[in-house]
């Protein structure tokens, strides 16, 4: 039987006759990945899944209310790395605020379509709520 490449690993393996289609080695760590794909995709398209997902997650944070501040305190490594990486982000949304024309330029454009707007607040940190809206740029002369 022909070798494959492992989506996630990279490594070749022999796939199981039994699995058509499979791509992902048989390594715990890229079957995580492959469960973990799969999870992403199936929240992407399937509202019901979403929906039952979402009321899992906030169950168990009510469950579990000081967990992720715990975790923090006994992972400073964990929590300083994600320090840095939320400064990265925070820098580059300023970086993209500055580049943005400001409302009344007639240079800046906005065509009309779907835009998915995310609330950042004055630190400049999203908070994860989206909205997925309809523009419809209307022309108007100036006074």
């Amino acid at each position: 039987m022909a070798k494959k490449l492992c989506a996630a690993c990279g490594r070749e393996f022999a796939p199981r006759p039994q699995i058509r289609n499979q791509s992902f080695c048989s390594a715990p760590e890229c079957q995580r990945e492959r469960h973990r794909r799969w999870q992403k995709d199936k929240r992407l398209h399937d509202a019901k899944y979403r929906k039952i997902d979402a009321e899992y997650n906030r169950a168990w944070t009510a469950a579990n209310l000081g967990y992720w501040a715990q975790y923090r305190e006994d992972h400073p490594d964990y929590a300083d790395r994600n320090r840095q990486v939320q400064r990265q982000r925070n820098a580059k949304i300023r970086k993209l605020k500055s580049g943005i024309a400001p409302p009344g330029n007639p240079e800046f454009i906005l065509p009309s379509g779907r835009y998915q707007l995310i609330r950042i607040n004055a630190e400049g940190v999203a908070n994860g709520n989206a909205w997925i809206v309809e523009i419809t740029a209307i022309a108007c002369s100036p006074p």
